[in-house]
């Protein structure tokens, strides 16, 4: 494994023996970015950054594949070949980075996978939300929202990605399930905001009586779908007649102020402060040939193991008008 030295210089007298400080290794860690075209995803990198600099290691500058799966291996070959002991990395296609993972596992370097799993290959932690859970806490939100009845546009994610699959799965199966007579249009916008704005504005313009919309992600999703609700005077707070229900997923800070002002009428939240702290601390035990099994942690979450691999399911906060301006949430600790 590549390391680099920093050497520490000390000099102790203790009953007569003089005795030198050992030489330390300052462990290197990458970050592999998947995109940071969105709030969550800038602010993850930079507390991820922050805390494995707290914890005594050395960070390397964050790289952002931009949506190119195929920088993203590139990016993660860069990083190994620059001297990385460990990287954590945010796939931007789940089974596109199998490559890179399995060039880091020859390379002995450990690999930590936060907010967005792998399809395949190995690494030492995978540190994320219960994305199947969001997607049905979003669905029973917005189902009882309405009644159970009506139509309601669901804003698809990625679905190359596994957080794209999982938050349509839960919300499509907790819909059909719970609330058999909504009607669900679901449109994709691969996690783009000028997609999101085009099959926003169209649904609204062939459905006059769209009763809520469901977004996979308030980070990328909120603005485009408030401006398109604005542009055809649907822009209602809630308690106001014609108000259109929306829910969401991820909580950035421009969410929990829409939230205040009664445009969105529940969050289901990141655990982001989360994914940064417990994703350094596995990748520091990682570097330091820690391996991990199944079972209960010490932050309330438990170990599974899934295609290979373990997981630490963290718990996602719901976030209504009641809690909204709750401290411990991410969305308002960054603002």
């Amino acid at each position: 494994m590549k390391s680099y030295l920093a050497v520490a210089v000390g000099v102790c007298i203790s009953a007569g023996t003089i005795c030198s400080a050992v030489a330390e290794e300052a462990q290197r860690v990458g970050y592999s970015a998947g995109f940071l075209t969105d709030p969550f995803q800038a602010v993850l990198v930079k507390k991820a950054l922050a805390e494995a600099k707290g914890a005594g290691l050395e960070t390397m500058p964050a790289t952002n594949a931009n949506g190119d799966a195929g920088k993203q291996i590139s990016d993660m070959q860069n990083l190994i070949a620059s001297g990385a002991n460990g990287i954590l990395v945010n796939p931007t296609d789940s089974r596109a980075i199998i490559p890179a993972l399995k060039a880091a596992e020859s390379s002995e370097i450990p690999v930590v996978a936060i907010d967005m799993a792998p399809a395949g290959g190995k690494v030492a932690m995978i540190v994320r939300a219960d994305n199947v859970m969001m997607g049905r806490m979003a669905c029973e939100q917005l189902g009882a929202a309405i009644g159970g009845k009506g139509k309601v546009l669901s804003l698809l994610g990625d679905q190359a990605t596994t957080n794209g699959r999982e938050r349509t799965k839960g919300f499509s199966d907790c819909m059909a399930q719970k609330f058999p007579s909504v009607e669900i249009i679901e449109q994709p916008t691969n996690w783009r905001a000028d997609k999101t704005a085009t099959a926003t504005q169209t649904v609204l313009g062939s459905t006059p009586d769209l009763a809520a919309i469901y977004l996979q992600s308030d980070s990328v999703m909120l603005n485009s779908v408030l401006n398109a609700l604005k542009a055809v005077g649907k822009l209602k707070p809630r308690g106001q007649d014609g108000h259109v229900v929306a829910v969401s997923i991820d909580g950035t800070p421009y969410a929990l102020q829409q939230m205040r002002a009664g445009y969105l009428d529940a969050i289901v939240a990141q655990p982001l402060n989360g994914y940064a702290t417990h994703g350094v601390e596995y990748l520091k035990r990682a570097i330091a040939k820690e391996t991990f099994s199944p079972g209960p942690t010490n932050h309330n979450s438990t170990i599974v193991m899934q295609d290979g691999n373990p997981v630490d399911f963290l718990s996602a906060p719901l976030v209504t008008p009641d809690n909204v301006d709750d401290k411990a949430l991410w969305g308002n600790a960054a603002q």
